[in-house]
């Protein structure tokens, strides 16, 4: 392999397919009952009231609830740094992830818990030229000839397709608001359609969140849900991995639908070299909830910044668009 493929650090690679599996706090809903507004008929046809609206807002920003939730959501990510193949101006990622979030409810003796399980299913657009994922796969003399001409190259050309697979399981107390807490699985499924879309291992490992939620507007949201994944099994010839998400939230209650803050992930991985392991955002966001016809979705923008990223091949800017459907949940009354 020629020396312009040396420059291309390996472990940086994960930092791009692992923010793409990046999650948001789950949306989840309380089990208190909201009452209908007038008669059934006009209910069924204008939807959810002005507040009962607001009651679905305090429900969308509980990490750990009894809502159904279509979760559609699109990072546009700019990465940069001291590689020699890299643009002047970088290069960019667009990732769209699908995240349907599903609450069962049962009961420890008298109390009631959620049993959350969230799919993560996306579709990206990637920097890299499709046949980087011969060196991916440890076969570098794979690569045409006239690929490795290129002076930018692997950053040459774009590859999209779906990604990899998440699939987060979270249990926790059902609480409406204050100190909640929920811990779980996560595990990573090698179904990307293509080499440098994924990281072809099959991973999993431990998940966690807590959190602090304000009860009334003019109080603070606070809090992390952690992903550790390890690779157990996959292609032989990809890297192991080992490696962290952890997406800390804080937001303020600007009104009773309306929130402002952050909700960045930090990104570790540990097989990288040093000054490469971690990739830390900061950013800041609205989000509100609205009617579209009759359906209620919270919707949301965010701009984040990576104040601590990788040197040689790392994400530096964000840009994330939100939209949420919020459906009813066939196993709860509320």
């Amino acid at each position: 392999m020629n020396g312009k493929m040396r420059e291309i650090n390996l472990p940086a690679f994960l930092a791009l397919t692992v923010a793409c599996l990046s999650s948001e706090p789950l949306l989840a809903q309380t089990t208190d009952k909201v009452e209908p507004a007038g008669t059934p008929d006009k209910t069924a046809s204008s939807g959810p009231s002005a507040a009962e609206l607001e009651k679905l807002a305090k429900m969308s920003a509980n990490p750990l609830g009894a809502a159904w939730m279509l979760w559609l959501q699109n990072d546009y990510t700019h990465f940069d740094g001291d590689n020699d193949a890299l643009s002047s101006s970088g290069e960019w990622a667009n990732t769209t992830t699908f995240q349907p979030v599903m609450s069962f409810p049962f009961h420890v003796g008298d109390d009631e818990w959620n049993f959350i399980m969230r799919p993560v299913i996306q579709y990206q657009s990637s920097p890299y030229e499709e046949s980087f994922g011969h060196a991916l796969n440890g076969h570098p003399e794979d690569i045409p000839a006239s690929d490795l001409a290129n002076s930018n190259y692997p950053f040459s050309g774009r590859t999209s397709g779906f990604g990899d697979t998440a699939l987060l399981t979270l249990v926790g107390p059902a609480r409406d608001d204050g100190f909640i807490w929920g811990v779980g699985a996560s595990q990573i499924f090698p179904t990307a359609e293509d080499d440098v879309l994924g990281q072809g291992k099959y991973q999993a490992g431990p998940a966690f969140l807590v959190a602090s939620l304000a009860p009334n507007p003019g109080g603070w949201n606070i809090g992390a849900l952690g992903q550790h994944w390890w690779s157990y099994a996959g292609d032989d010839d990809r890297e192991d991995t080992n490696q962290t998400n952890i997406q800390y939230f804080l937001n303020y209650r600007l009104s009773g639908k309306e929130l402002i803050g952050m909700a960045p992930n930090i990104k570790i991985n540990w097989e990288a070299d040093s000054g490469e392991k971690v990739n830390l955002p900061i950013g800041l966001g609205y989000s509100d909830v609205t009617k579209f016809g009759s359906m209620p979705v919270r919707w949301g923008v965010e701009l984040q910044y990576s104040a601590i990223k990788g040197d040689e091949f790392d994400a530096d800017f964000n840009l994330r668009f939100l939209f949420i459907p919020i459906i009813k949940n066939p196993f709860a009354s509320y």
